[in-house]
C-alpha cells in the first residue's frame, strides 16, 4: 500500500508545511489561581486539567502541527488555472481567461492559512476543479448572477502582498500587484500625511512600488498638498497631485500604470472610484459623496480586480478608516523609512531605536532639517504601536 504521507509521491507534487494550531489549541487559558488554592489548601500533588488534544511537548514543534499542501495528481486535466478577480461571501470569483467561476474553497486551504481572515485574496492566481453533477457543470450564485462552480484547490506563492493588521488577524487586501497607488485627498476628508506613511510601511514590506497621490488638488488652497507632494518627491517617491475636474495628474497616472497590476488603496472619500473613471472611463464605477461617509457608507464595498482597456489590471479596494501594517516588529520599522536607511549605521548604539537615545544619527539629521518633523513623527508613533502590540 502506498504511503500517502510521503514526499514526492509518485506523479504528485505533494509537500509538508509545519503550520501553527488554532490559538485556543496553542495556549490553553490558565485556571487562574485554582491549582495555587488547591496546593495552598493541603494538595501536594495536582492532577493536570484535562485537555482535548494530547500532545506530546516539543518546544516549538508542540504548538505546531502538519499539513500537506499541493496534492494533486501531476498533469490533472479536470484543474483549470484562474486570477481570483473578487470575493463575495464564501463566493470566489475566479477568471480563466474565458469565462467569470464561482468557486469554493478547498478545506485544507482554510486551514493552511489560518491566521489570515480568508486563504484567497483578489489577486490570486489559483488552480479550481469544476463541480460536476449528473456529468454536467454546478451553478454557483455570486450577486443575483449564475455562474458556473468550481472548488480552488490550489494557490500559487505570492509575489507581493498588499495586506493590514486587523482585529488581532492579519487581512490580505491584494495579491501579485505591482504598483500601489495611495491615494488621499488635499481636503474634504483632511489630508493626513501620516496616513501616507503607515501605507508606505505595508507597501514595502508587501514588495510593491509605491506612488503617491494626492486628489482633489482644486481643494488645496493653502498650497499644503503641493507641500506634501513635493517631500515625497524628494525622498524619490512617485509623487503625483491629481484633479478630476481639470484633468490634473491623470495622464500620468494612466502613462505609469499601463501594463502593470496595479491597486488603488486610500480612506474612504478621496476619489478612487472618481479616479478609475477618469482613468477608463468605460468603467463607469459608482461615485459616492461625503454625505454617504457621514451616513457610515462605503461605496466600494469589496475589492475588485478589473482590467484596463490600454493593457493591465487594477484593484479597486474599499476605503479603509483605520490601517496598521501587519507583523512589522518594532526594531524593523526602520527599514522602510527610506530616509533613515543609510544613516542607522551612524548611530552611538546598535541597537538605537532612534526614540530617546543620545548620540542618535536620526535625531541628530531631524534637528539638522535633513529628516522632516513630520515624518519623524509618523516612525516615533508607529513604533510605539509597533512595540505595544501583543505578540500571539
Amino acid at each position: 500500500m502506498a504511503n500517502h504521507d510521503d514526499e514526492g509521491q509518485a506523479g504528485g507534487r505533494r509537500r509538508k508545511i509545519r503550520i501553527d494550531f488554532r490559538k485556543n489549541r496553542a495556549k490553553p487559558k490558565r485556571d487562574k489561581g485554582g491549582l495555587t488554592r488547591q496546593f495552598r489548601e493541603g494538595g501536594s500533588e495536582v492532577e493536570d486539567v484535562h485537555q482535548g488534544e494530547s500532545v506530546r511537548a516539543k518546544g516549538d514543534l508542540s504548538r505546531k502541527r502538519t499539513v500537506i499542501v499541493g496534492d494533486r495528481p501531476a498533469g490533472d486535466a479536470q484543474l483549470r488555472q484562474g486570477v481570483v478577480t473578487t470575493l463575495r461571501g464564501l463566493v470566489v470569483e475566479v477568471d480563466d481567461g474565458a469565462s467569470l467561476w464561482g468557486c469554493s474553497v478547498r478545506r485544507l486551504l482554510k486551514t493552511r492559512l489560518i491566521d489570515e481572515r480568508h486563504p484567497v485574496t483578489v489577486g490570486d492566481r489559483v488552480r479550481f476543479r469544476p463541480v460536476l453533477i449528473a456529468d454536467s457543470i454546478g451553478r454557483a450564485v455570486s450577486e443575483e448572477q449564475h455562474l458556473p462552480e468550481g472548488v480552488i484547490e490550489e494557490i500559487d506563492e505570492r509575489r507581493t502582498v498588499l495586506a493590514r493588521f486587523y482585529e488581532h488577524r492579519v487581512q490580505v487586501i491584494a495579491a501579485n500587484v505591482d504598483i500601489a497607488v495611495i491615494v488621499v485627498s488635499a481636503d474634504q476628508p483632511t489630508l493626513r500625511p501620516h496616513l501616507i506613511d503607515r501605507y508606505l510601511v505595508a507597501v514595502h514590506q508587501g514588495n510593491m512600488r509605491p506612488i503617491v497621490c494626492i486628489n482633489k488638488a482644486d481643494l488645496d488652497a493653502d498650497g499644503i498638498a503641493a507641500a506634501v507632494v513635493a517631500r515625497y518627491a524628494g525622498l524619490g517617491y512617485r509623487a503625483i497631485l491629481s484633479c478630476v475636474p481639470d484633468g490634473r495628474g491623470i495622464d500620468d497616472l494612466r502613462v505609469l500604470l499601463r501594463g502593470q497590476t496595479s491597486a488603488l488603496v486610500g480612506p474612504s472619500g478621496v476619489g478612487k472610484s472618481t479616479l478609475l473613471n477618469a482613468i477608463e472611463p468605460g468603467f463607469s464605477l459608482k461615485i459616492g459623496t461625503l454625505t454617504d461617509l457621514k451616513r457610515g457608507r462605503h461605496t466600494t464595498t469589496t475589492a475588485r480586480l478589473l482590467r484596463w482597456s490600454f493593457g493591465g489590471y487594477v484593484v479597486d479596494t474599499p476605503g479603509m478608516r483605520q490601517f496598521e501594517p501587519p507583523a512589522v516588529e518594532a526594531q524593523e520599522l526602520e527599514a522602510y523609512f527610506v530616509e533613515f536607511v543609510d544613516l542607522i549605521r551612524l548611530c552611538k548604539f546598535q541597537n538605537c531605536t532612534h526614540t530617546h537615545e543620545s548620540n542618535c544619527a536620526i535625531k541628530a539629521a531631524v534637528d539638522a532639517g535633513h529628516i522632516s518633523p513630520e515624518r519623524y513623527d509618523s516612525y516615533c508613533k508607529m513604533f510605539e504601536e509597533c512595540a505595544a502590540r501583543p505578540r500571539y
